[in-house]
């Protein structure tokens, strides 16, 4: 439920990818856990999003920025088919993800 397909799609892109995530309420699986309202929601996604935009102007300037990690080159040996059986047209549309592993006219 949390960012199972964003982080698929960043390593298909080749990007290095962070997840923050914050509760809103417990509901959907915690048994002793009250009725939730959505007033109660509400007020905790209000407080998430302050904290939220803290950690992304506090934190995230301090990080360390780390070079050589594998995220850049994930796809390099991701693709095991044979690129003459991959479709010219098939080369074209995913071009602007695989296009340095499996150019156009390969």
């Amino acid at each position: 439920m949390t960012n199972l397909q964003e982080a698929k799609l960043a390593r298909e892109a080749e990007l290095c990818f962070a997840t923050l995530a914050l509760a809103t309420d417990y509901d959907c699986w915690k048994q002793d856990a009250h009725e939730v309202a959505i007033t109660d929601v509400l007020a905790v996604l209000n407080a998430n999003v302050a904290l939220a935009k803290r950690v992304v102007h506090e934190v995230v300037p301090s990080l360390e920025r780390v070079s050589g990690c594998g995220c850049g080159r994930a796809l390099e040996h991701a693709i095991i088919t044979d690129r003459a059986r991959i479709p010219a047209r098939v080369k074209r549309d995913l071009a602007p993800i695989i296009g340095r592993y499996v150019p156009e006219d390969a």
